[in-house]
């Protein structure tokens, strides 16, 4: 009975020492997830490791969920699949080493239900690593106008998502006071259109519409809203006035020069 517990007590030290020092003779490394700033390219590297000497790449790609996006053969010839991604993107190869480039992400090629997979198969074995993109929070334009109705805000490209805030200025006009009416939509890409309408008449106020993202718990974008009409400044403002003066002085210089 000794013997058995002796023998079991050696298994249980060695055999995990086993599992540890045995490796793949081909792997890949991602990174697990990779963060995009709003309207800045991203790359995805997938880089190929291996205890052979004499490795032979057969084929390397890049997969988006079942769309092959980008192949590398035999001869490191890189070939790109488009139409399969709203996103423009390029692929790059050197040293062991497939780069997948996007100029720019959109919402829907983002987020933890789209998988991007890194394919390997070689001469001595095969290998698949997964990455997810995560795109930070977006707001492309903040477009504000003055309406009969009111002053109206409306932001575009809005990603994950967003609550307006109207202030009469510095003064946040709480729930209630004054009637909004919002309204969001999104595009094919997965971009958020929000548009907030402050129902008052008084236009002759300054009021500032800003987007409060739930998800960083600040402003991401603001805007005044003033007056559909402004008042012209002041080399604006005389413009009407000077035009025909300015007429008036160029014929009484030329009539003097004609008579000289």
């Amino acid at each position: 009975m000794m013997m058995g517990y002796r023998t079991l007590y050696i298994l249980l030290w060695v055999m995990p020492a086993c599992i540890h020092t045995t490796k793949e003779p081909v792997s890949l490394i991602v990174s697990p997830v990779v963060m995009a700033q709003c309207n800045q390219q991203v790359t995805l590297h997938c880089n190929v490791s291996s205890t052979r000497h004499h490795l032979s790449i057969r084929n390397l790609s890049w997969i988006q969920n079942e769309n092959r996006l980008c192949d590398i053969d035999s001869a490191g010839k890189v070939v790109e699949h488009h139409g399969h991604t709203q996103s423009g993107f390029r692929c790059r190869y050197e040293q062991g080493q497939l780069s997948l480039i996007f100029e720019k992400v959109k919402p829907l090629e983002s987020g933890t239900s789209v998988k991007y997979m890194c394919k390997l198969r070689s001469n001595v074995g095969v290998a698949k690593e997964y990455t997810t993109v995560e795109l930070q929070e977006c707001c492309g334009n903040v477009d504000a106008v003055v309406t009969p109705k009111g002053p109206t805000c409306t932001f575009t490209r809005v990603h994950p998502g967003g609550d307006v805030h109207w202030f009469h200025g510095s003064t946040k006009l709480a729930d209630g006071s004054l009637k909004t009416n919002t309204s969001k939509s999104v595009d094919a890409g997965g971009w958020l259109t929000i548009t907030s309408s402050l129902e008052k008449k008084d236009n002759k106020k300054h009021y500032n519409c800003s987007l409060w993202s739930p998800k960083s718990r600040r402003y991401i974008a603001s805007s005044l809203v003033q007056d559909a009409h402004p008042v012209k400044s002041g080399a604006e403002a005389g413009a009407g006035a000077q035009g025909p003066l300015r007429i008036l002085f160029c014929f009484t210089l030329l009539a003097t020069l004609l008579m000289k």
